[in-house]
């Protein structure tokens, strides 16, 4: 909700150019984002999610895949952000359990970049991310990445683990070949604030802080889908650890202070400070990963992987890029400009076509607002199984 507000609020002392490249990104956003749910989200509920939930899943990814390919136009072209991907290659049409560390709010949106670089647009569509809270409530974002199968936590494991159990359980039953869960670890974003409490959390348990910018990881809801993972016989074929950095013109990082809230603003008007998104896969499998019966030693693995990842990070910060790592053969490269026009013209044009049937027809504005209540009803509820 902030971070929609600083959008908003830095239209106001702008050029003929920043607001052009407003309307094409955050105008894009907001209205293919509220039509597309009418004309395609909520009929997928209705006729498709009583009879399979399988083949809702595959829909509602389908129509992420593309809406999301299409915004890519924002990070990729119009504040022209080069993405660089190195590590392992993410297995395709297998369950995978995606850590990485927090950078800022755009990290998943890069999660997306990496993943149309696996030549798969389908699997830009196929991730469900574990998010706070408060994301739910945010009108047609939030109410989207629900129907998409996201998993909401509040950060009081007291409620957490009961809701998470029964969201991991869900999606084992469905024994989707395609399903990509994402969990920060650290539980935040970074941020000079957070970096102090992380320091001071690890003093208080006598731990030798993190250094740069990445905070303490938290386990325990890695832990919790580790296990239920091997109690589903092995859902998840691999384990992955995603490092993400940011760095500007020169090839130094970013600061987290540089990447905060405002950075929404940046990219709406095109001038985000980032040149180059670095993210850098390692992928393990689920025989080489604790199984999660025992969180201490699954604290102990992610410990030594955030060391690994810190390392990794400083020696990026030396020489502007990650080195001695693969390089993926479609890194650095751009997403098709004519797959992605025509996407941004589908969704204009489905756009244009719902706001003209609201406004033709009495019947179809109900139906809108019938199916805003309901979104805004099921996210509030925010049922484990959806």
């Amino acid at each position: 909700g902030d971070a929609l507000s600083i959008a908003l609020a830095t239209v106001g002392d702008m050029t003929p150019y920043q607001w052009f490249n407003v309307v094409s990104s955050l105008g894009y956003v907001l209205f293919t984002a509220t039509t597309s749910t009418v004309t395609m989200l909520v009929p997928a509920i209705i006729f498709l999610r009583p009879v399979s939930a399988n083949l809702y899943a595959r829909c509602t990814s389908w129509v992420f895949a593309c809406w999301w390919t299409s915004c890519l136009f924002i990070t990729e072209r119009l504040n022209g952000v080069k993405v660089r991907v190195t590590g392992d290659a993410l297995p395709l049409n297998a369950p995978l359990l995606i850590m990485s560390n927090h950078k800022c709010n755009l990290d998943w949106m890069f999660l997306w970049s990496s993943a149309i670089r696996t030549g798969s647009m389908f699997h830009v569509g196929v991730f469900k991310a574990v998010a706070k809270s408060e994301i739910r409530v945010i009108p047609i974002f939030g109410w989207g990445c629900k129907l998409n199968g996201f998993a909401y936590v509040r950060r009081r494991w007291s409620s957490d683990a009961s809701h998470l159990t029964s969201w991991i359980r869900s999606q084992i039953r469905r024994r989707l070949d395609a399903n990509w869960t994402l969990i920060f670890p650290e539980g935040t974003r970074y941020t000079d604030r957070n970096k102090e409490r992380s320091n001071q959390s690890c003093a208080k348990d006598g731990l030798e802080p993190m250094a740069g910018e990445i905070l303490r990881p938290r386990t325990k809801g890695l832990a919790l889908l580790l296990r239920e993972s091997a109690k589903g016989g092995g859902y998840y074929r691999k384990i992955v650890d995603m490092t993400i950095q940011y760095t500007d013109d020169a090839g130094k990082p970013l600061k987290g202070a540089a990447l905060g809230t405002r950075c929404f603003g940046q990219l709406a008007k095109g001038e985000l400070p980032v040149a180059t998104c670095h993210v850098h896969f390692d992928v393990f499998s689920a025989k080489d990963v604790p199984a999660g019966e025992d969180e201490d030693e699954v604290e102990a693995w992610v410990w030594k992987r955030w060391r690994t990842k810190a390392a990794m990070l400083e020696a990026c910060a030396a020489a502007g890029r990650f080195e001695g790592v693969k390089e993926w053969p479609t890194s650095g490269s751009t997403v098709p400009l004519l797959a992605q026009t025509a996407l941004r013209c589908f969704f204009v044009a489905q756009g244009l076509c719902c706001v003209g049937a609201a406004c033709a027809s009495t019947a179809f504005g109900a139906y809108a607002a019938c199916a805003a209540v309901g979104l805004a009803v099921i996210a509030q509820a925010d049922p484990a199984w959806w």
